[in-house]
């Protein structure tokens, strides 16, 4: 008799923007909200409440687990061993296990409770909830997804201290470069936007923003060519790391600049670049 097999795949989602993924399609189809904490701590409990909404068709059971983590040399996050200052020693989460109906809501709440005095600066922890295998029923694939929520803790005294090094433009990979040094004692991000104009067409940094607000049922000025989002993944405390963004340049000959406005650690950011 043969053994019905399937193959699970998952997908990991992690979120740390600060976005409510209460979207038309959240990954894994299911929404959370918040979608990421930064939460002042102390000698005092914290208590706070993530909601997720299942918007499948059919019921998802979900694990949670928490842990320490880290940004590696690439970005990309890095699950650590708890220390006695790690965020993920001190919370206290309920439900760990739990099923949501189609069309249903789960409350999962948490309390951060320091076991001893928080260092100053920043301590973090990421939630992750992690889709189970159904029972099998029938061969094929199964696409399970693990989404996990920033979570991040500061204790006095807060020291922010960036240094945003430059910011270039490669033009042959289509991606804004900002190199960062963060000399602080929590994490920094850009939080900006960039636009792309035909040369010499930029009308001011005092205008983007009339550009940035566009009606989708209007017709953009030709010169305007595009505007998104600079990529904001976080920059550790004492780290220096390259974020990069990709931009939508134009494929044909069109002579372009493209303008960046934002912040970092609250200095302003206005720059044209070539």
């Amino acid at each position: 008799m043969k053994r019905a097999v399937k193959l699970s795949i998952i997908f990991l989602l992690l979120v740390f923007t600060g976005r409510n993924l209460y979207a038309e399609e959240p990954p894994g189809q299911v929404a959370v909200s918040p979608a990421m904490f930064e939460l002042n701590i102390g000698s005092k409990p914290v208590n706070e409440s993530i909601r997720l909404k299942n918007l499948k068709k059919k019921p998802v059971t979900l694990k949670v687990e928490v842990y320490n983590w880290t940004l590696d040399e690439q970005n990309k996050l890095k699950i650590l061993p708890p220390d006695p200052q790690s965020l993920d020693q001190w919370m206290v989460i309920n439900p760990v296990s739990f099923t949501i109906e189609p069309g249903n809501e789960q409350v999962i709440r948490f309390s951060i409770r320091p076991r001893a005095m928080p260092n100053p600066g920043e301590h973090r922890a990421v939630i992750y909830f992690t889709e189970q295998i159904p029972p099998t029923k029938a061969g094929g694939v199964e696409i399970l997804f693990k989404l996990g929520v920033g979570v991040y803790g500061y204790a006095d005294k807060v020291q922010q201290a960036a240094v945003l090094n430059s910011l270039t433009l490669d033009k042959a990979t289509g991606t804004l470069k900002a190199d960062i040094q963060n000399n602080g004692n929590i994490h920094t991000r850009i939080k900006g936007e960039y636009a792309i104009w035909k040369k010499g067409a930029f009308p001011g940094f005092k205008s983007m923003g009339n550009y940035f607000n566009w009606p989708r049922d209007k017709k953009k000025p030709e010169w305007f060519i595009a505007s998104g989002s600079m990529n904001n993944t976080p920059v550790l405390a004492g780290n220096r790391r390259t974020i990069i963004t990709r931009i939508p340049v134009p494929e044909d000959n069109t002579a372009y600049v493209v303008t960046v406005t934002g912040t970092i650690d609250g200095t302003k950011i206005e720059k044209i670049i070539q």
